[in-house]
């Protein structure tokens, strides 16, 4: 019969340290950045004289009869999302390279 040590290599990710806070983190971000939906929205639409500015300078499609391009939109969420999941994901790569014991793997 095989038990679990404290000591004994960790086989899941969730079993490194501070590991599944990251996970858990990660989690909450992403229904955070879900939730941005609403909000890059409303940006984007009050954004949208520097839409109209893009459009006229460099000629490509921002505007329209019915709002912004779609591209527009992106480009307000993205961001948005982006400094939302880095910080976690970063720490949650870092907390993997360092393994189990708190050390790199090299």
């Amino acid at each position: 019969m095989h038990t679990s040590v404290p000591g004994s290599e960790a086989t899941s990710v969730g079993a490194y340290n501070g590991t599944k806070p990251l996970v858990l983190q990660c989690a909450v971000r992403l229904g955070l950045a879900v939730a941005a939906l609403p909000v890059a929205l409303a940006v984007t639409l009050m954004l949208y004289p520097v839409w109209s500015w893009v459009e006229r300078t460099t000629g490509i499609e921002s505007v329209g009869h019915s709002g912004p391009a779609s591209w527009c939109y992106l480009a307000v969420w993205v961001p948005m999302v982006t400094a939302l999941l880095l910080p976690p994901i970063w720490r949650l790569a870092r907390a993997l390279l360092r393994g189990p014991h708190g050390h790199a793997d090299t």
